[in-house]
């Protein structure tokens, strides 16, 4: 007779289901709250009328966070969650939320700024380069593809934020529109634009219209806190999954250096694109950047200490050296 073998049923059975409900409210980069869905467009949609409800924030560090204003700040309510990702990293090319969204040091933003200050082209980074986008809590009024529910909409900050921010700029008094009990409802209209196989949807007018029906405070026992629906890894997780996705290119260029164990990989330099680029280019030099330069605004309408190497027209910028010292500065 064979001996009885003991199981732990009970622990892992629980334990398995615990991860299985983890990954079916998962969505790539987002955790979904139960019964909560993502809101999107159905191809070449050109108008959709949406309601965009405040949530309470928690996160101390908010990204949009002004004490003095009190915008943004822990238990008053706000409109959307900022963010960064990066995209096409690891082997499985995957999306994954960069660090700084939530005010922490980066290992690919640090890749790419020190990859920047040895002269590498923007046009070898820019993919792998930290991208904007925000989360939203949209409720959708009279659309036949989608329930009048809220739903969790993800955006790019340049195909969206950027033509909101425009509007609240020419008229201020839109600005109410995330209120509970005096907000509107925006009229998007996009545009649909093509990238290799694949299209997507640019906002190109958004005007502001009375709402059939406002709202009470009992909407926010619905609205799901868009502060941690966000999947952050550590520093050590989004550093291995990196370095897995450069250690797949280093086998395919049998850059491995064996060791008496089992091979390891070194971290890739991405190298000018020829030796003549490599000597045209100037060398950037760290310089002390007098008091005078630090007050300065990015000329080129980014972030100054933020947005550094984030965009082609830094290459230029007589600023970049102060610029990234002052985000390396804010990243610690």
């Amino acid at each position: 007779m064979s001996k009885q073998r003991k199981s732990n049923f009970r622990k892992q059975t629980v334990s398995d289901a615990k991860r299985q409900k983890r990954q079916a409210s998962s969505y790539g980069y987002l955790n979904l709250p139960k019964g909560v869905k993502v809101f999107s467009l159905k191809e070449k949609t050109r108008e959709i009328l949406l309601d965009i409800l405040p949530y309470v924030v928690t996160d101390s560090n908010h990204p949009d966070r002004d004490s003095d204003e009190g915008r943004a700040v822990p238990d008053s309510l706000w409109y959307k969650r900022p963010f960064k990702i990066h995209r096409n990293v690891g082997s499985d090319n995957n999306s994954v939320v960069c660090l700084s969204s939530v005010k922490k040091k980066c290992p690919i933003c640090v890749y790419v700024a020190d990859q920047r200050r040895q002269g590498v082209d923007w046009d070898d980074l820019k993919d792998i380069a930290a991208k904007d986008r925000n989360l939203y809590v949209v409720r959708p009024i009279d659309s036949d593809d989608h329930d009048e529910v809220v739903h969790i909409w993800d955006m790019s900050h340049y195909l969206f934020q950027n033509e909101l921010t425009d509007q609240l700029e020419e008229n201020e008094e839109n600005g109410i529109f995330p209120d509970l009990e005096e907000g509107t409802t925006l009229k998007i209209k996009f545009r649909w634009k093509t990238l290799g196989k694949n299209s997507y949807p640019e906002t190109r007018d958004i005007s502001f219209e009375e709402r059939e029906q406002q709202y009470t405070e009992d909407i926010l026992d619905e609205v799901p806190n868009l502060d941690e629906i966000l999947n952050i890894l550590s520093y050590k997780e989004l550093d291995a999954k990196f370095l897995e996705m450069e250690n797949e290119a280093a086998e395919e260029d049998d850059d491995v250096t064996e060791t008496d164990d089992e091979p390891t990989r070194q971290r890739k330099t991405v190298e000018p694109k020829d030796e003549e680029e490599k000597d045209d280019k100037p060398k950037r030099t760290r310089t002390k950047p007098s008091k005078e330069e630090k007050k300065d605004k990015c000329p080129h309408g980014l972030k100054f200490g933020k947005d550094c190497a984030r965009d082609k027209i830094c290459d230029e910028c007589d600023l970049w050296d102060v610029c990234d010292e002052e985000q390396e500065k804010q990243e610690k």
